[in-house]
């Protein structure tokens, strides 16, 4: 074997360890960087959506998500379908058309995606609410907020994320040196809360249960009217890091 093909399976090698890892956020899996496996895209305010009846054509639609979530369609007019996923969307509007179409079988594609629309808070430059026409991940999320003030505790920053039936899920994300190596750098989704603390919560779920009562970001749309649960998670947390 010669020796630039040794050096390069060993540059190769030394890369490779060195990619961050990004853990599994609610339903969605992750590889290094934060690149998504198989997380669905959640429908949106000004997506744009077509329906397609495989036996009845006659009702093939076009809509926008508007800015409640709502779309407005032929027969069946308004349907909630803002924070689903698109094969919840269709199994919502199968559930619909079945009142009046003998075989609802359709099909929903997204046409075009709205802006990914996200909330960085905490200790960082410039919270507030991130508007980005490429995917964010958390890196990029704070970067776009103005970096972290000095001494964030960039290795316990909490993600929060409302799943398609309301409930709220925090994860604690663990961003290395902030630019994302040696830590996890998840992709974010539309109403996704990227909180950075200055200092360690020593009890994140009391945290969340005082700081999620006055959010100044709508995690999602609010299908169900009752107050969310939390369940807390720490993931591939590395040793020592501050909680």
């Amino acid at each position: 074997m010669s020796f630039r093909i040794c050096f390069c399976i060993v540059v190769a090698a030394l890369l490779g360890g060195c990619a961050p890892k990004a853990p599994n956020i609610a339903a969605g899996a992750a590889i290094a960087g934060g690149v998504p496996l198989t997380p669905e895209h959640t429908l949106s305010p000004n997506d744009e959506i077509e329906i397609r009846f495989a036996y009845a054509p006659e009702f093939n639609d076009k809509a926008t998500i508007g800015q409640d979530g709502h779309v407005s369609l032929k027969l069946v007019g308004g349907v909630l379908l803002g924070g689903a996923t698109v094969p919840e969307a269709t199994q919502r509007l199968k559930e619909r058309f079945a009142k009046i179409v003998r075989h609802p079988e359709l099909s929903v594609t997204v046409r075009a995606y709205a802006p990914q629309a996200v909330y960085v808070d905490g200790w960082v430059a410039r919270p507030g609410l991130i508007r980005s026409e490429a995917p964010l991940t958390v890196a990029r999320a704070i970067a776009r907020a103005g970096g972290v003030k000095k001494d964030a505790k960039t290795g316990a920053i909490l993600l929060l994320r409302r799943d398609s039936d309301g409930k709220l899920h925090s994860s604690e994300v663990a961003l290395g040196n902030y630019g994302g190596a040696a830590g996890q750098d998840p992709i974010l989704k539309s109403f996704d809360v990227v909180y950075v603390p200055r200092t360690a919560i020593a009890a994140v779920g009391e945290f969340l249960a005082t700081y999620t009562k006055n959010l100044p970001f709508s995690a999602s749309f609010d299908v169900i009217r009752a107050p969310p649960s939390i369940t807390t998670q720490i993931i591939n947390t590395p040793t020592g890091t501050p909680r």
